[in-house]
């Protein structure tokens, strides 16, 4: 089949990577696989389709709407006898939708890939989910949100869960445990910015120290939310690291990491204490190395960790809570460290792998072909 990928960019972005596995994978299935961008100034990610000598179509958008999106993306189904149309991310799906009104003919498979507490307006929110009535099928990346397309819209019939999909043979098992003694290392991978909760981590840390005497060191990593109320927020956290100097002593900030997977090496643990999450990339890569989570208790998360099973869940607005999930990490024996271990990698062998993520939309792909309507798919 002849399928087109569609996506604002291949900058760094979670969303970015997963699509771009996608079409590597399809490619190499024998697919006819060709993707389209219309930012393409931001080319993290192209040197691994380049690799793979997959075709990419580029439209140069300015700010804004633009209705040559739009028409680029009809006239490629029709030029490229397009098959089959997916598109990740809100905007992309927007212009995928708007195009299958002018070129009818390719199924549309749209994806969300974070959490309705994403929404930042009910009005646009509203407009976009509306849009999905001009889709054939609907993709999220968490159980989480797929239930709740399924019970707050009428899209029941038409929505599936598919996990995001890592290349494990890029993600080593051999890293490093805490040696009797040794200050642990966290690290938290993610925007500065108040849905990532960098705020409350710190006053769990604070909570931590002043029941232990000290605190693990942790790696931030990380660009700052460079929006009105994202520099308001990265304020707050600097004075809270300011009047908590047995914190600040123990935090640093990284910026943007090209290599997560070396980071994570350097490393004993992954913390991630958002307010909400699609499916996580970086919690993803921390298990497919072995590596203990403690994450909040939200969205799928308690499905990627189980608590106590490959690492421990909190409540993200409780440093009470954060403090105590340190703690238990803290006070592992080395038996329990290595069977977290051990469960975190087998979770991703059995769940994560690119190779399942990519037979699923396979699987996808030919009920939405074969059915009118695009009913059915994975759980």
């Amino acid at each position: 089949m002849r399928i087109l990928l569609v996506i604002d960019h291949f900058g760094s972005g979670g969303a970015q990577r997963q699509i771009v596995e996608l079409a590597r994978g399809l490619s190499r299935r024998g697919h006819s696989v060709e993707m389209f961008v219309y930012f393409p100034q931001h080319g993290f990610f192209r040197p691994r389709l380049d690799a793979e000598r997959i075709v990419v179509h580029e439209y140069d958008k300015g700010p804004g709407f633009s209705l040559g999106v739009v028409r680029k993306i009809a006239a490629l189904i029709v030029e490229r006898n397009v098959d089959l149309v997916v598109s990740y991310l809100s905007s992309p799906n927007v212009y995928a939708e708007l195009a299958k009104i002018l070129a009818p003919r390719a199924k549309l498979i749209v994806s969300e890939r974070t959490s309705h507490h994403d929404d930042k307006s009910r009005v646009s929110a509203f407009a976009r989910r509306a849009m999905h009535m001009l889709a054939d099928h609907v993709v999220a990346n968490s159980v989480s949100q797929t239930e709740w397309l399924k019970r707050k819209w009428w899209l029941k019939n038409k929505v599936s869960c598919i996990y995001n999909g890592l290349d494990l043979e890029l993600f080593a098992t051999d890293r490093p445990f805490p040696e009797p003694g040794e200050p642990l290392r966290l690290v938290a991978v993610g925007r500065v910015g108040a849905e990532k909760n960098a705020a409350n981590l710190i006053l769990g840390l604070a909570l931590f120290h002043r029941e232990f005497g000290h605190v693990p060191q942790v790696s931030w990593v990380g660009e700052r939310d460079g929006g009105r109320l994202g520099k308001a927020y990265c304020r707050r956290v600097d004075e809270l690291l300011g009047s908590t100097p047995e914190v600040r002593g123990h935090w640093r900030w990284v910026d943007v990491a090209t290599d997560v997977r070396g980071l994570l090496q350097k490393h004993h643990a992954l913390i991630h204490p958002s307010f909400y999450e699609g499916l996580p990339n970086v919690v993803c890569e921390a298990l497919a190395v072995g590596m203990p989570v403690l994450v909040s208790d939200v969205c799928d998360h308690s499905r990627l960790v189980e608590d106590g099973e490959r690492g421990f869940l909190f409540d993200p607005d409780a440093p009470a809570s954060i403090a105590s999930a340190i703690s238990k990490l803290v006070n592992l024996a080395a038996d329990d460290w290595r069977r977290i271990s051990r469960n975190a990698r087998q979770f991703a062998e059995d769940k994560l792998d690119v190779e399942r993520m990519v037979t699923q939309y396979e699987a996808l792909f030919e009920r939405v072909l074969s059915s009118g309507s695009g009913k059915g798919g994975p759980a």
